[in-house]
């Protein structure tokens, strides 16, 4: 039997080369061979859902062409079908997007039988065909692709726009997981705001992120700007986190920075922080979940935090932890000097504010409980002269900032 194997270089990687942008993972679709054939050669395949595989020396994936019917609900709601005689066109017709619906073969030709090159010079998203409403994650990944092209100049279609706000009812299948890998890929562009305010736009974002979406309905005081509305102060404080941290738990909690606003509309006799049902939904990471929680807890101080009042700031570095603690209380600087960024007249002041406050932080780590003990104070006794001793310590250093 003569194996006719065909390879070809597809999706992203072809799209970044057209855009002359850096390659950071190659995918490879092969044509006319079986599976067992590359079982055969040393592939190992990856699941059982879809006819992806290993390559057993470069580790690239390798994917049979398919075509893949829908047949019920949620990603797992697909029948896969795999053939030797299956096209590279076939093949790339099931693809989301025209920009990622391309391939190139050994000898550098570009197949591009749904105009990807043309919207790539247009600078549009478009989806390929009506089977892009089949799995509701690409709503999530168009968003994630327009925060990532935004700088270079990338719009929505309105045709793909009008499908997306149409595909709600399939959003509440996604899993969490899948949710928070958009997220975190979404996090990572140079425009983050961008995947919320189109989840906004098509109607996503009260169902993927309803606390983000209720921050809308909420206004808060900012003393150069009088009123904001919540959820533009969340967007606007996201896009500046950009440019002081490149932490994606950092960029997270900015936006989630103002959500203590939303615990007192939730009903009582219920859970009321808002953080911990934004976890119990999203299953957020633990470092990130604890860093939210530290925001919901020391929200009041913060938001405060250029009065150093220092019995609140106190209280509030015992919150974060003042062993061994830098990195977090770092982080929350960042995540304050994000937030008052918004208001540009007032944001060097605030920002000096927040270095004062990293200041007073490393006074009080600098006493530790061991000195309180060598001078004699035991069991409670200890925290309570350790406390005593630390705010007569604020009290003189922010004397000193007075005079």
């Amino acid at each position: 039997m003569i194996i006719k194997l065909k390879k070809y270089l597809v999706g992203g990687a072809v799209r970044d080369i057209l855009l002359n942008i850096p390659v950071k993972e190659k995918d490879w679709l092969i044509i006319g061979v079986t599976p067992q054939y590359l079982l055969s050669k040393g592939y190992y395949q990856v699941g059982k859902d879809f006819p992806v595989f290993i390559h057993p020396n470069s580790k690239e994936e390798y994917a049979l062409a398919r075509k893949e019917k829908k047949t019920g609900f949620g990603h797992k709601g697909f029948n896969c079908y795999t053939s030797p005689l299956i096209t590279v066109e076939e093949d790339l017709f099931r693809r989301d997007l025209t920009i990622n619906a391309m391939a190139i073969d050994k000898y550098g030709n570009i197949i591009d039988p749904y105009n990807g090159r043309k919207d790539i010079e247009l600078r549009i998203l478009r989806h390929v065909s009506e089977s892009f409403r089949d799995d509701p994650l690409r709503v999530l990944r168009v968003a994630r692709f327009a925060a990532r092209f935004a700088h270079l100049g990338f719009t929505i279609a309105p045709e793909t726009l009008n499908i997306m706000k149409q595909m709600k009812k399939e959003l509440f299948m996604l899993s969490p997981e899948r949710i928070w890998k958009e997220t975190v890929l979404a996090l990572s562009t140079k425009n983050p705001h961008i995947f919320f305010i189109i989840l906004k736009k098509c109607k996503a974002l009260n169902i993927i992120f309803p606390e983000i979406y209720n921050l809308f309905g909420k206004k808060i005081f900012l003393k150069c700007k009088n009123f904001i509305n919540a959820g533009d102060h969340a967007l606007l404080a996201l896009s500046n986190s950009v440019k002081i941290s490149n932490n994606i738990n950092v960029r997270f909690v900015t936006l989630c920075f103002n959500l203590p606003l939303l615990n007192n509309s939730l009903i009582k006799g219920k859970e009321t922080d808002i953080i911990y049902l934004m976890h119990k939904r999203l299953r957020l990471p633990n470092k990130l979940f604890n860093l939210l929680k530290i925001i919901n807890d020391c929200y009041n101080t913060l938001i405060n935090i250029n009065n150093l009042n220092i019995n609140n700031i106190l209280n509030m570095f015992n919150r974060i932890g003042i062993k061994d603690c830098t990195d977090r209380i770092n982080q929350i600087i960042l995540i304050s000097k994000a937030n008052y960024s918004v208001c540009v007249k007032f944001k060097n002041y605030m920002w000096n504010i927040c270095d004062l406050v990293l200041d007073a932080y490393h006074i009080v780590k600098n006493l530790k409980a061991n000195v309180v003990m060598k001078d004699g104070f035991t069991g409670k006794n200890i925290n309570y002269e350790l406390t005593k001793r630390r705010l007569l310590l604020l009290n003189k250093w922010k004397i000193n900032l007075q005079n």
